[in-house]
């Protein structure tokens, strides 16, 4: 059966990754979102039939035109602040933090400077440099701000209505100054102990750490978890994806790593310890199998397909997609191609140019595929056990060929916009 989730306080907590730093529930009706040049459009979810209207800009700053937002200073997300169910809108923009209150209806109130600090011109925060991402540290239905600073982890607590407090630093590590490179090491936030607080697992050098969240915004020292994923056992940011996801349906995260032979996993022992990693799939890894994945062309993503509250594999390959289903043990099953579609070769699918997401659309705990093309939007249905719709073109807005919508001026997310 779909898992249902009842509120914020109770559900699982979101995974943050490097790649996808807006995490989307995983159940709900995503909804799409734009940050354009002349400022930030939305399309609500009614994805039963194509939508011909026209989509107006719902405010007008956080484009490059409309306020001077660009991607390689200024970082742009979405997170509830006010505890009210809505996702509003966050900017890293120049002189700081700016936020936009979601009213509702497609609409949001004025964007103000909540934070002089994380920006470009206030504190030197620097995107190829600084990780930056908003997450409810506390457990209270409203995200906070964390950043990883040139000297460690910094926080600023929310005050319980938007506004944000203090900067405080938190963990003397993590830091660009103290070896973290946004080139070789990841930094991602996941549940690694059960209790729904994001804690911080950290891909270094040589070695994974875990810093466990207190639960009041600060978090425990770096405690070294596993001698595996890092730098120098091969693991590279430009060859090997590596991610966290529930495999077992424990609550907690595991680490999981697609390596050159296959699909690795070091599965929670749900104290924020780890077992050493094992082989779970001989499949959608770099070499080694009939289908030679690569970080450059092929997207892979662990996602819940089935709806039973544990991740399974699907990988966007040269011929279309591919599907690898979880045993309920965190290992998988040879994968099957369930779709000749979103692929390098099967469409002209690309990584640079066209975006594809996995995620709920419909609600029922499954999830579906949604991709940016050329020419819109498309999307494909889940039908429960793994299996993919044909695409049809959900808009004619948010193409790839649209100069509003250039990869190299625009983002575009898939969000759950209300709870």
């Amino acid at each position: 059966m779909p898992i249902t989730i009842p509120d914020a306080a109770s559900s699982p907590c979101p995974i943050i990754t490097q790649d996808r730093p807006v995490p989307t529930s995983g159940v709900g009706t995503a909804d799409i979102v734009g940050f354009g040049q002349d400022g930030v459009v939305i399309l609500r979810n009614n994805f039963q039939s194509l939508s011909i209207v026209d989509v107006p800009v719902a405010i007008k700053h956080f484009g490059s035109k409309a306020g001077g937002w660009v991607i390689d200073k200024h970082i742009r997300l979405l997170g509830d602040t006010t505890g009210s169910g809505k996702a509003d809108i966050i900017g890293f923009g120049h002189g700081g933090v700016w936020v936009a209150q979601n009213q509702g209806e497609n609409t949001f109130g004025p964007s103000t400077l909540r934070v002089q600090e994380f920006g470009y011109g206030a504190g030197d925060w620097r995107v190829d440099k600084h990780l930056r991402y908003v997450a409810d540290l506390r457990k209270t239905g409203r995200v906070d701000i964390i950043g990883f600073s040139d000297w460690g982890v910094v926080v600023s607590l929310n005050n319980g209505d938007g506004t944000f407090g203090p900067v405080q630093i938190v963990l003397y590590d993590l830091g660009y100054e103290q070896g973290w490179k946004l080139d070789k090491h990841l930094r991602l936030l996941g549940d690694v102990t059960g209790n729904g607080l994001p804690d911080i697992v950290a891909f270094g050098e040589d070695q994974v750490f875990v810093a466990v969240n207190n639960g009041d915004g600060t978090f425990q020292p770096l405690k070294l978890v596993l001698n595996m994923f890092a730098y120098s056992d091969g693991w590279r940011i430009e060859n090997h994806i590596r991610s966290l996801a529930d495999l077992t349906g424990n609550g907690c995260v595991d680490i999981v790593g697609f390596g050159e032979a296959g699909v690795w996993a070091s599965f929670s022992n749900g104290d924020g310890t780890f077992q050493p990693g094992k082989l779970v799939s001989s499949e959608f890894g770099r070499s080694g199998s009939s289908l030679n994945w690569s970080v450059g062309q092929h997207p892979r993503f662990l996602a819940d397909l089935t709806g039973d509250g544990r991740a399974d594999i699907i990988g966007f390959a040269h011929a279309g997609v591919y599907v690898a289903l979880n045993n309920g043990d965190g290992t998988f099953q040879p994968s099957k191609c369930v779709l000749t579609a979103f692929g390098f070769q099967a469409g002209g699918w690309t990584v640079e140019k066209h975006p594809r997401f996995v995620v709920d659309l419909t609600g029922n705990g499954c999830a579906d595929i949604l991709g940016f093309a050329d020419d819109g939007v498309y999307v494909s249905y889940n039908d429960g056990k793994g299996n993919f719709s044909p695409p049809q073109k959900l808009t004619s807005h948010f193409g790839s060929n649209d100069v509003q919508w250039t990869p190299n001026a625009s983002v575009r997310l898939v969000v759950n916009l209300y709870k």
